[in-house]
């Protein structure tokens, strides 16, 4: 997620640059997140995001970043029409980016987005950016994403089976 940032932190230098050149109205994003995750066969959780960029927001969405484990083991990603996802192993983080011309969330638009991980969720940082050159906003927060991996049934039980008999053990010694 950092060399996306970074990538960013450029772009943004070059459209600000642009700005002060060429003065034009200063826009706003006002989006907002939010996820539901459901549990899947083979022990899979299914992460579906809705990204709604409001109507009042007067820039479109054209890019979603989203942190989580660098070894969450993303797997089945889904974007929406037009936009384009990279999630490289080991990296630590997921991008949906617009890759067709007109595919921006506008104002008033709602996104899908999901992914599937054997991860459980844990509090990961993401970042909204709406940009129309020379404008660029970046609205920033928390969200659920895959972070903590969750044990096998069996390695639970067995952990339980194996704690039941310490402390059973303990008893008939006493």
């Amino acid at each position: 997620m950092v060399k996306r940032f970074w990538n960013l932190g450029l772009a943004a230098l070059v459209f600000s640059a642009w700005g002060a050149l060429a003065p034009s109205a200063v826009g706003g994003l006002v989006a907002s997140l939010t996820v539901s995750v459901t549990p899947q066969a083979g022990g899979l959780n299914l992460y579906e995001y809705t990204l709604v960029n409001d109507p009042t927001s007067t820039l479109p969405i054209a890019q979603f970043d989203l942190a989580v484990a660098a070894d969450a083991d993303i797997q089945g990603v889904f974007a929406p029409s037009g936009w384009g996802f990279e999630a490289p192993a080991g990296e630590g983080y997921v991008s949906f980016f617009v890759e067709s011309s007109g595919a921006e969330l506008a104002p008033g638009a709602t996104g899908l987005f999901s992914l599937l991980s054997s991860f459980g969720p844990a509090e990961f940082d993401y970042a909204i950016i709406g940009i129309v050159p020379p404008n660029i906003d970046i609205q920033e927060g928390q969200i659920q994403a895959p972070g903590a991996a969750v044990p096998e049934p069996s390695a639970l039980a067995l952990a339980g089976l194996g704690l039941a008999l310490a402390v059973g053990g303990r008893r008939f010694r006493s």
